[in-house]
């Protein structure tokens, strides 16, 4: 199998990824889509900067070399831009199981450490359960740090001789043995959420890297292409913060007149990166243009301006919230750029997925991937509410039905609905 070019990830990095990609995800539970529903993320850039200038997004990065996306719609394909995993045709292409019915599943998950996880993995449950699937095991580690433990439940799950496996990584490049390991077991997986990166698993998860150079070419396009700005780092090492940071990048690329001034670590906690910007603020009187971060600490970085005296700058912000969508809606002159991710429709997309590959509907490609759904000022007062606390740090789920409808899903299959 051929490896990706990608950074490879430490042991504790990765673990900690339970407590940084999750909360990039969002956190709100958003009541169930009905199935065929409309809709659809799309990638539409935050900007409308010329292709090559400051403020536009990066084309044609989608990591293809065997061409596997000429097979969805161009604005599917988009929707892969900057995502670092290489494409590859599903092993399980060709699959359908002997079974017209009573499936069972595994279920390995995380400990519900994050509401979003909480939200999705009950969402994953729900669903199952709906569809007349046996739960025959649901496991999760005691915290998001114990990768041992979640491997060694994996393994339990594999025993168990399930239908097909649900599974949510701690660690996604150990987890590439065990999706061999349930291939060889003629195990269908599903990777709810942290993508893996083989073609033994079909992987349902959101583009961060595309999104977070989204509600960047926003940001710095709101200032014109030039100025200064700080960057708010995430967990150092992970991959939240490493797909973030390659989505930033992508933008800077183009903008030689925006200087970084500064950088902190906010580890994906709004109080935390609200101290750290503080800190930075009071060495730095003269504040900054714009802030560009990692994700979710939106209200905590605006926070911390207001409380040093200082006007927001524009902030990018992946991961928005309830409060600062509601902050944004309060100052209509502020140019606001953040994104949504329902986790209820999440949960039930993942499933949706493993029922295909069980029926012999055929994935084409072993990563569906969505975009996410960007907000701007254009369709701010559509997902959020004025009359939310500013400071609520409760996610901004949007509409359940902008994640992967029935009909984009379709897409996906070789032949849906067989």
């Amino acid at each position: 199998m051929k490896k990706t070019s990608f950074p490879r990830f430490t042991t504790v990095g990765a673990a900690i990824l339970g407590a940084g990609t999750l909360v990039l995800t969002g956190c709100s539970a958003s009541a169930p889509a009905a199935p065929g529903s409309a809709g659809g993320a799309t990638p539409g850039p935050a900007s409308s900067a010329a292709a090559g200038t400051c403020g536009s997004l990066p084309t044609g990065t989608a990591n293809d070399p065997n061409g596997l996306l000429a097979g969805v719609p161009k604005e599917i394909a988009a929707g892969y831009n900057l995502y670092p995993y290489e494409i590859r045709k599903s092993a399980w292409a060709d699959y359908k199981s002997k079974k017209t019915d009573g499936f069972t599943a595994g279920i390995v998950g995380m400990p519900p450490a994050s509401p979003f996880i909480a939200s999705m993995s009950e969402a994953i449950r729900s669903s199952l359960k709906a569809n007349g699937v046996k739960i025959v095991g649901d496991f999760a580690p005691d915290d998001p740090s114990n990768v041992p433990l979640q491997l060694q439940q994996f393994n339990e799950a594999l025993s168990l001789k399930p239908d097909v496996i649900i599974y949510t990584a701690i660690a996604p490049e150990p987890s590439v043995d065990l999706a061999k390991a349930a291939h060889d077991a003629g195990i269908p997986l599903v990777a709810a959420q942290i993508p893996i990166d083989s073609e033994y698993a079909v992987s349902v998860t959101r583009n961060t890297p595309l999104a977070v150079a989204q509600v960047t070419a926003g940001t710095v396009g709101a200032l014109g292409g030039k100025g200064t700005v700080l960057r708010v780092e995430g967990i150092p090492g992970i991959p939240a913060s490493t797909f973030a940071n390659l989505g930033i990048d992508a933008v800077l690329d183009n903008c030689p007149e925006v200087k970084v001034t500064g950088s902190v670590t906010g580890f994906f906690q709004p109080a935390k990166a609200q101290a750290e910007v503080q800190k930075f603020l009071a060495t730095n009187p003269a504040g900054v243009d714009a802030v560009l971060q990692a994700g979710t600490m939106g209200v905590g970085i605006r926070s911390a301006f207001e409380e040093s005296g200082m006007d927001v700058p524009p902030i990018a912000d992946d991961g928005s919230s309830h409060g600062f969508s509601s902050w944004a809606l309060a100052n209509p002159d502020y140019p606001f750029f953040g994104t949504t991710t329902p986790s209820v429709r999440t949960g039930e997309a993942v499933v949706d997925v493993a029922l295909r590959i069980l029926k012999g509907e055929g994935p084409k490609i072993n990563q569906i991937v969505e975009p996410s759904v960007i907000v701007s000022r254009e369709n701010l007062a559509k997902v959020a509410d004025r009359s939310w606390d500013h400071n609520d740090l409760t996610d901004l789920a949007g509409a359940p039905e902008d994640y992967l409808p029935t009909d984009r899903l379709n897409e996906f299959f070789a032949h849906p609905g067989k």
